[in-house]
């Protein structure tokens, strides 16, 4: 059995292939002050610890960066469902909202991320804040290198924002202000591996490393690339909603890719996604007031050297309608990759020791399947026997049957037929069985010595098969995954700790 000896930062933040970036963006990060702006009692920040790649062990870390788009770009987003939505999230989503209904479709040039101040419950000053930054970035975009300028049109020119940090203090604006001729600069804004991995240092607040990721693909006879930045590691339960929808310490998500997607495509694509994803993780079941997911496409990606399938004209934009292949494969690959940025942030959940993976099949429809493995992900009680590695089935039971499932429909789950199954993580499948600990409603008798050694595992693996529920046979075949992590004294100490 192997045992965890390298820190989290040693194991998951991985050197960027710079082939792999995506074409026409550009970034800058500095050091702000944003927290310590805020704050009577400036503490040490946890994340300012050096990670495996080029930070340094001395200077503070970055807390305010800017991601820009040599042209503008087709732009999507998903956001919390919180009722006290923070000021970035009201401005982006509407700025999205409004772009939707414009010829072109939603587009934008920049984001405006900051860490420290989330600039949440802040009222009319936090708006007007708010504004200010996304203004503020525009002019000062305007002369920079090497970035296209179509004045004509300044509803692509727009900035979104993402914020973090702490509730309730309004963003101290004479510090960030202080740095935006710098960031914005064409001197400092660059596209190699370094700046992109000094830019999601700056997403972090209480995470322990960078959550960076990048991948290459081929899409419409383009070579295309895709880059994504997340942070998170506590109040992270996301119920992410698109701009034209009710909008349901934070969960904060970029993605930046050069395939030549449009606008409306791009949102579906991104909420396909953010539903399979970003909306299927949990680490203490608190919806943040910030939780958002930004993706931009320029198409600026080359065109492939040997190209399969059809080729877009110079140009061209895949849409669902016209380019239905194209764009269920570009689907296919967001969602995946969303996923792996997701998994990312479970495991660098504020005191997290497990990584679990919760399993629910035999379901009528992905809702009934996916609020069934939330109601476990979320049950203290069975993130506390995992933590403690206690093969507790009856509650694992418990939050299946007080799941709130979809009020349309006349389904039900038959316990007589749930059966609950710990499977061993892929990498040491051969040395495991699976353990069924409850099948067919019935108790199995299980072996503690196998059960202790699965729960030893950093991963656990928990499959919840409902075999069709009231339905029985009669195709209730549906399933989801949803990822959490375990419950543990550490949890409680970084949040017993109001400065944090």
């Amino acid at each position: 059995m192997s045992t965890v000896t390298k820190s989290k930062a040693e194991r998951f933040v991985i050197p960027i292939n710079p082939s792999h970036l995506p074409k026409g963006f550009v970034v800058s990060s500095t050091y702000a002050g944003i927290k310590a702006a805020i704050s009577p009692k400036p503490t040490p920040d946890a994340s300012a610890a050096p990670s495996s790649g080029p930070t340094s062990t001395t200077s503070p870390k970055p807390d305010l960066a800017v991601i820009v788009s040599s042209k503008p770009a087709a732009a999507a987003g998903t956001f919390t469902r919180n009722a006290f939505k923070a000021a970035p999230v009201v401005l982006s989503s509407k700025m999205l909202l409004d772009g939707s209904r414009s010829p072109s479709g939603a587009r934008a040039r920049s984001i405006l991320v900051n860490s420290g101040c989330a600039n949440a419950v802040t009222g009319e000053r936090g708006m007007n804040d708010a504004k200010e930054c996304a203004k503020l970035v525009g002019e000062l975009l305007t002369p920079a290198k090497g970035i296209s300028q179509e004045p004509q049109d300044p509803s692509k020119q727009g900035t979104l924002l993402l914020s973090t940090g702490v509730i309730g203090v309004p963003l101290p604006m004479t510090a960030i202000k202080r740095c935006l001729s710098h960031l914005t600069s064409g001197n400092v804004l660059r596209s190699d591996a370094d700046a992109w991995h000094e830019t999601a240092r700056a997403f972090m607040t209480t995470d322990t490393f960078p959550k960076l990721r990048a991948r290459s693909f081929e899409l419409a006879g383009r070579k295309c690339g895709i880059v994504g930045i997340d942070k998170g590691a506590g109040m992270i339960h996301p119920s992410m909603a698109g701009p034209s929808t009710t909008l349901h310490a934070t969960l904060l998500g970029l993605l930046a890719t050069d395939a030549p997607i449009s606008p409306p495509a791009l949102q579906k694509a991104l909420e396909h996604a953010m539903s399979r994803s970003f909306n299927c993780i949990s680490v203490d079941g608190d919806m943040s007031t910030n939780d958002t997911i930004i993706a931009l496409a320029n198409g600026a990606a080359p065109p492939s050297p040997s190209p399969s399938g059809p080729v877009l004209k110079a140009g061209e934009e895949i849409t669902e309608e016209q380019h239905p292949e194209e764009f269920e494969k570009f689907k296919a690959i967001l969602t995946d990759f969303c996923e792996e940025m997701a998994h990312l942030i479970v495991r660098d959940g504020e005191g997290a020791e497990k990584f679990v993976e919760i399993k629910v099949k035999g379901a009528p429809t992905y809702e009934h399947a996916h609020a069934i493995a939330s109601s476990i992900s979320t049950s203290a009680l069975v993130k506390c026997a995992l933590h403690g590695g206690d093969a507790n089935w009856g509650r694992i039971l418990c939050a299946v049957g007080y799941a709130p499932l979809p009020s349309s429909s006349s389904w039900s789950i038959d316990p007589s037929r749930v059966t609950v199954t710990f499977v061993p993580p892929a990498e040491v499948a051969k040395e495991h069985r699976e353990l069924v600990v409850l099948k067919d409603g019935a108790p199995q008798k299980v072996d503690e010595v196998e059960a202790g050694k699965l729960l030893a595992y950093e991963d656990i693996n928990i499959v919840v098969d409902l075999a069709g529920g009231s339905d029985g046979d009669a195709g209730a075949k549906e399933e989801a995954k949803y990822w959490t992590c375990d419950l543990s004294r550490e949890y409680i100490a970084i949040n017993g700790d109001y400065r944090s």
